[in-house]
């Protein structure tokens, strides 16, 4: 529908209230939106439709990004889940998404508002919302079974890594890689929710490293590979014109330039020089400047080199190529430059 949907006074049913506030939603218009789901609300006259409306009202709430709104936006999926329960869910598939997608919103929201205080109720919900999705993922299923099963396990694995429990997270974070393996090239939520996946991984890689006795050649051998994997991916889809990835991107980014400083310094201008001369852009430009002006000190510090050993000569590249790598970033600041200072 492109043009704004007539007003009308009264409705016998929740559709055109629904309709309405659908197309208020994917315009950004969220008050005019909640709105017509309340309208939607006071003329349901059962259980099914009302949770249909409940879940719109979330959903709108939830995108304002307040607290009051969001805890108003739990409260919504509550009474969607309410109405739900009381339904014959398990003899229609539909109905079953529906309650797994309130589920999984509960469990976000519970997390965000109340961090670990409510963990129990969040990963509850979290774990009935899989239970409800995983015996629709077939090959058949609609994209949104894919979707909403890797996102409620990703947002799982987030929660774990903030009860410090990194081996359940990263369990959880590899489960939601699996469910949208097939799918990340292809489709972009997918891919979305691929890159969170990587990122709650290489948190959990980055706790890793920093455990006693670990070993940490081989975690930042694994790390490095995932880092460099979500990047792949985030170029891919940026070649192809989708933006949209919100800070995935730089997070990521900052994460893989502490970890190639450290570990493995000799392929630090690599790896930041690959993902900037697909997107320049001023934040990845500070990042890769300070991570290699970082190595560079590190470099500089005191080192008992002797000449012709492979370890001498290994620093001398790897300060060469940071050094290559370092005047590389500075020409692709300097349009960056012209324009801020214009």
């Amino acid at each position: 529908m492109s043009e704004e949907p007539t007003p009308f006074a009264a409705a016998t049913d929740t559709r055109p209230w629904l309709r309405q506030g659908q197309w208020f939603e994917g315009r950004g218009r969220l008050d005019e939106a909640v709105a017509c789901y309340d309208l939607a609300l006071a003329a349901a006259t059962d259980p099914k439709a009302s949770s249909v409306a409940w879940m719109n009202r979330g959903s709108a709430l939830q995108r304002f990004g307040e607290r009051d709104r969001t805890a108003a936006a739990l409260a919504a999926y509550e009474q969607a889940i309410a109405r739900q329960r009381s339904l014959a869910f398990a003899e229609d598939a539909a109905l079953s998404v529906s309650l797994a997608a309130a589920l999984m919103n509960r469990s976000l929201l519970l997390h965000r508002l109340h961090g670990i205080d409510r963990a129990a109720e969040a990963l509850a919900a979290s774990q009935e919302a899989e239970l409800f999705l995983r015996p629709l993922f077939t090959a058949e299923a609609p994209a949104v079974v894919r979707r909403n099963l890797a996102g409620t396990i990703v947002n799982r694995a987030n929660l774990l890594l903030d009860l410090g429990d990194v081996d359940a997270a990263m369990d959880a974070a590899s489960a939601a890689l699996a469910v949208v393996a097939d799918a990340e090239r292809n489709e972009f939520e997918c891919a979305a929710i691929a890159l969170m996946a990587r990122r709650a991984l290489c948190d959990a890689l980055g706790r890793q490293l920093v455990e006693p006795g670990i070993d940490q050649e081989a975690v930042a051998r694994t790390a490095s590979d995932v880092v460099d994997d979500a990047l792949e991916l985030a170029r891919n889809w940026s070649a192809l014109g989708a933006e949209g990835f919100g800070p995935l991107v730089p997070r990521l980014y900052l994460f893989g330039a502490r970890l190639y400083r450290v570990h493995q310094p000799h392929f630090l201008g690599e790896f930041l020089l690959e993902q900037l001369e697909a997107t320049p852009t001023p934040e990845l430009l500070a990042i890769a400047a300070d991570a290699i002006a970082g190595a560079l000190t590190d470099l500089d510090r005191p080192h008992l080199l002797l000449a012709g050993m492979p370890a001498t000569e290994r620093l001398r590249a790897t300060f060469r190529e940071l050094r290559v790598a370092q005047a590389r970033v500075a020409v692709l600041s300097s349009p960056l430059n012209s324009v801020l200072s214009s």
